[in-house]
């Protein structure tokens, strides 16, 4: 397409030698991603039993149980870190059907159906996800420190949350329902829905700039300290993870052993983060008019104002692994950084026929 090549890439692998042929403007590492040819298949169990009883009220109990279990899942590993290296080649990306992961769930519901105008539902979640690595792709986003050693990563999921509850209610106002088509148009058709939602924290991991030495490449860093000598507090709280240094005061290297590098010495995901509590508020005004010749009997028009995190409430961001607030030697180590989305007003209008 009359554009000049490029002097650096290599131009592909030599069938013989099996190396990088060198580009024209001299060697060049070639990046790989392959898969074995027979890779195995990933499965899962999933059980569930469930049990409900109706109330007085209107009010129906449910309570259950929610499990699974999953083997065979993929990780994507640079073999660079698990073989001795061929200098000719850069990354070398295979997939490992080696993950393994759990999940198991007390819920907890009391719904009350719509009576009266009014609806309300009420879930409490007691749950524990873990694996060895909570996604597929390379490098941080997997948040394994040492693929060396899967064993060494089984923790927490990366989206493991141990306790949540959310509460929902919903309120069709009693008046102008009645009367003439006008008055109905005007005073009738407004609903109020409210959702409470609040759950503990995310987990994270911990990290330190030491390298690991992986056999004839490259060193892997961040790692995991070798050791934590405890005597963290535990208080997961806004006010805490706003202070200096969260749970660790007077800075992470009180804590861990970051002296030298190894083989990591504490568990991935080892840690809490901040928990969640909002509110979201909708405001809802529904008109309809009746049968519309050529738009059927349902015609009608919906109004709603949307309040997400009404009372705007500060939420933190959870710490992803490479952020600031997980490396022990940085000052921010433990603190939080980042901020969730204040009180959002939303407004919307739809015509239905």
């Amino acid at each position: 397409f009359s554009y000049p090549a490029n002097s650096a890439l290599a131009t592909g692998i030599n069938p013989v030698t099996l190396a990088p042929n060198p580009s024209p403007g001299g060697p060049a590492a070639v990046e790989i991603w392959g898969t074995p040819q027979n890779a195995s298949t990933p499965y899962a169990y999933v059980d569930l039993l469930e049990g409900s009883v109706q109330l007085p009220a209107r009010v129906v109990a449910t309570a259950g149980f929610q499990g699974s279990a999953a083997h065979k899942l993929i990780r994507i590993v640079n073999q660079n870190y698990l073989y001795a290296n061929n200098p000719a080649f850069g990354p070398v990306y295979f997939i490992q059907p080696d993950v393994n992961s759990s999940f198991n769930a007390l819920l907890f519901t009391l719904s009350r159906s719509l009576a009266n105008g009014i609806q309300l539902q009420a879930n409490y979640r007691w749950a524990h996800s873990i694996d060895e690595a909570s996604y597929e792709g390379p490098g941080f986003v997997t948040n394994q420190t040492y693929p060396q050693n899967l064993r060494s990563e089984r923790g927490d999921s990366d989206f493991d949350v141990r306790h949540s509850f959310n509460f929902s209610a919903l309120y069709e106002l009693p008046f102008g329902n009645k009367g003439s088509r006008l008055r109905k148009a005007l005073l009738g058709g407004y609903q109020i829905n409210a959702i409470v939602t609040v759950h503990s924290g995310f987990p994270w991991t911990p990290v330190t700039g030491q390298s690991v030495s992986t056999p004839g490449g490259p060193s892997l860093s961040p790692t995991r300290p070798v050791a934590y000598f405890g005597c963290a507090r535990s208080d997961h709280s806004n006010d805490t993870f706003l202070s200096p240094n969260g749970d660790f005061p007077g800075g992470g290297s009180k804590y861990f052993d970051i002296s030298f590098s190894g083989p990591p010495g504490i568990g991935r995901n080892a840690l809490r983060g901040p928990g969640y509590a909002g509110t979201d508020f909708s405001f809802v005004k529904q008109i309809g008019f009746g049968k519309i010749r050529g738009l059927g009997e349902n015609t009608k028009l919906d109004l709603r104002a949307n309040f997400f995190n009404i009372f705007n409430k500060l939420n933190l961001a959870p710490f992803n692994f490479g952020d600031s607030s997980t490396h022990v030697e940085d000052p921010n180590f433990g603190r939080a950084i980042t901020g969730l989305s204040g009180r959002v007003i939303e407004l919307q209008g739809r015509f239905s026929f």
